[in-house]
């Protein structure tokens, strides 16, 4: 079995926890909780919400990779 690398998981990351919330909202759902009809309208906030913190996450990583990127 080969192992991952780290950079499999920072790439794949957003995937699978928009997968999660997913699932969180098909739990929701089947113990009522919420309404199919509020879940159909969540997840889709919790997909952009979850992009835009990898976007801003990215954006961090590469400020610092300029500020301090040793010089050769």
């Amino acid at each position: 079995m080969k192992a991952r690398s780290v950079k499999d998981y920072s790439s794949n990351w957003v995937q699978t926890a928009v997968s999660i919330l997913g699932l969180v909202f098909s739990i929701l759902v089947a113990f009522g909780v919420v309404t199919p009809e509020q879940s159909t309208q969540g997840l889709p906030i919790a997909t952009s919400t979850v992009t835009a913190v990898s976007t801003v996450i990215a954006g961090v990583v590469s400020l610092i990779g300029i500020f301090f990127k040793p010089s050769v």
